[in-house]
């Protein structure tokens, strides 16, 4: 992609957010003529994320130099920097739900670029993992939004998290992350926020602000039950859910039980760079006994090398499966890990510094600051398909 037309499409995706940014009220007394504007605020945090400073120390740092200062204003709309401690006063009151326009912005963008295609893979809908994970922890630091581990000893563990959501495809790099749902502690909540109750809100929200667009969401163990797979069929997704034997007795006698019978498939092969692929499935089987009217498709798979390796995994999904079907339907469930490794690694290990505490505030400030690592995180994705899309017609037209 040439250097202009880079620059160019940078630009449109911060503008995407910094448009945002300037509609979310502010939370100060309007009295004060030279305060900081709170989307100056709000941009410079998005920079530090986006910029991959290791510290907001180290961004004050470099905005000493002149040319940081030109590229906050031309590139973030930043016309005056706060300082490392204003920036998080400012960005600590911010309800963490303001920043939800960012992502459906930037998706919307994505949407009109035509470059949501790239990630098509089910006729039943995009394929979408979920899991939570961890982006702040302390013994001693904590806020009124911490959830906390030991709370009636004298070494308690206070802790954020994050369920996360993302679009994937087998085989593609890229993913495209919508926004996370915060697991904190609820208000008058008695008990500490988890995964499966955050879930409930991230699907209300992910179909309030995308009622049209179509999902296969894909689980680890944790939430393949009854009660998870109504609540996902209620708002007409897909799913994908990993189904150990260790949790499903029930569903495993159901299948040896019909096996036994002769009414379960049996179906493998040999790819071309010597893998053998043996499948064990079939449809509709109850989830267990105490949800008789939840009827899942079962899938079995292993895995072996040509030098001896087994890998071995079961699914359970409301996708029929066949002969044809069943290959899709394991690399869609193992598609799931692509929210570990292209996702949490690369936002943890790969300069965004998810886990890093750039200030942990007394209301939402550790929040805010994952979700703006969240934020930059996506224009990086939106950009990334583009600038790839571009290097391979350059290199047809070149052939």
């Amino acid at each position: 992609m040439p250097a202009k037309q880079d620059k160019i499409l940078v630009d449109r995706l911060i503008n995407t957010v910094r448009q945002q940014a300037s509609l979310i009220p502010d939370h100060r007394p309007n009295n004060c003529k030279e305060k900081i504007l709170l989307s100056d605020a709000i941009m410079s945090g998005l920079a530090v994320m986006h910029m991959k400073c290791p510290s907001l120390l180290s961004f004050e740092h470099e905005c000493k130099n002149p040319r940081v200062v030109h590229n906050l204003r031309q590139m973030y709309g930043v016309q005056r920097i706060p300082s490392d401690t204003h920036l998080r006063e400012i960005l600590d009151p911010i309800e963490t739900d303001h920043f939800r326009p960012f992502f459906k912005s930037l998706f919307s963008y994505v949407q009109s670029s035509k470059w949501l295609k790239k990630f098509q893979y089910f006729e039943e809908g995009y394929l979408a993992p979920v899991d939570g994970t961890g982006h702040f922890a302390s013994g001693k630091i904590s806020c009124p939004e911490c959830c906390i581990k030991k709370a009636d000893t004298d070494t308690p563990q206070y802790y954020h998290q994050l369920l996360a959501i993302c679009l994937v495809k087998p085989g593609q790099k890229e993913v495209l992350p919508l926004m996370p749902e915060p697991i904190t502690k609820q208000v008058n909540a008695s008990k500490n926020d988890c995964e499966k109750t955050a879930l409930k809100r991230l699907l209300e929200n992910v179909y309030r602000e995308h009622p049209k667009l179509k999902l296969v969401l894909t689980f680890d163990d944790l939430y393949s039950d009854g009660p998870t797979i109504k609540m996902v069929k209620s708002y007409g997704y897909s799913f994908i859910m990993v189904a150990k034997d260790s949790d499903h007795a029930s569903l495993v006698e159901a299948v040896d039980t019909l096996d036994a019978r002769g009414e379960v498939n049996r179906y493998e092969y040999v790819d071309e760079d010597g893998y053998r692929h043996w499948f064990r499935y079939v449809n509709n089987v109850p989830i267990n006994k105490s949800h008789k009217d939840v009827l899942v498709n079962y899938l079995e798979y292993v895995e072996i090398s040509p030098k001896g390796e087994k890998y071995t995994n079961v699914w359970v999904t409301d996708i029929q499966l066949t002969d044809d079907s069943v290959t899709r339907v394991m690399r869609g469930g193992r598609a799931k890990w692509k929210i570990e490794n292209e996702t949490f690694n690369t936002l943890k290990t790969q300069g965004y510094h998810l886990e890093h505490n750039y200030g942990h505030g007394k209301e939402h400030l550790a929040t805010n600051f994952a979700c703006l690592t969240f934020t930059a995180f996506l224009i990086d994705s939106c950009y990334a398909p583009r600038k790839i899309c571009h290097a391979l017609e350059h290199e047809h037209r070149a052939v």
